[in-house]
């Protein structure tokens, strides 16, 4: 098999992540993808965040998300006591968001032109667009920790929120400066 056709096996499990029809237990165990999929990610979120920011929030955000999905994950693991799957439950994590993040780039430019501009349609068609996203993006995290962690969808959902909520919360300090 060539390189071309393992990355794009890669990517394809990535997809099938984010439809639901794979777990990260399906994701290959390495550490040199886990790393190659974590830079991925970093750059997919600077590239989103610079569409309305500065570089230096692009990038101090975009680590801050990176570190709390990495920390948030292994506390999460450790406290089920399922350790050994940290590096395909990041990995998954970090793929999914990229794939998301590349379909999301399109979505949150659409969504910066139009907001610009004065209300019409197409600031309603891009607000419902930017929540179908987020709404997908959640759900895709909650289907990630649920099979990882092996807990009811309900906990999973109950998790995805407080992760997502105290991500927010610690870029928003980063960037504020205050953190």
């Amino acid at each position: 098999m060539t390189r071309y056709h393992a990355g794009m096996n890669i990517i394809f499990r990535y997809l099938e992540i984010c439809f639901f029809k794979a777990s990260p237990a399906d994701v290959i165990s390495s550490h040199w993808i886990m790393k190659l999929t974590l830079l991925a990610y970093f750059m997919i979120g600077v590239a989103i965040s610079r569409i309305d920011q500065s570089w230096d929030i692009s990038l101090f955000s975009s680590l801050t998300d990176l570190l709390m999905m990495i920390l948030f994950t292994w506390l999460l693991l450790r406290l089920r006591g399922f350790d050994p799957r940290f590096q395909q439950t990041v990995t998954a994590l970090a793929g999914a968001g990229s794939c998301l993040g590349i379909i999301g780039i399109p979505v949150v430019y659409f969504f910066k032109q139009v907001s610009v501009n004065e209300p019409s349609q197409l600031s309603g068609l891009a607000m419902l667009m930017m929540i179908g996203l987020m709404l997908w993006s959640l759900m895709v995290t909650a289907h990630i920790f649920r099979t990882s962690l092996e807990i009811k969808p309900s906990s999973a959902v109950l998790l995805t929120i407080s992760y997502t909520i105290l991500s927010l919360i610690m870029v928003g300090l980063v960037v504020s400066g205050i953190a």
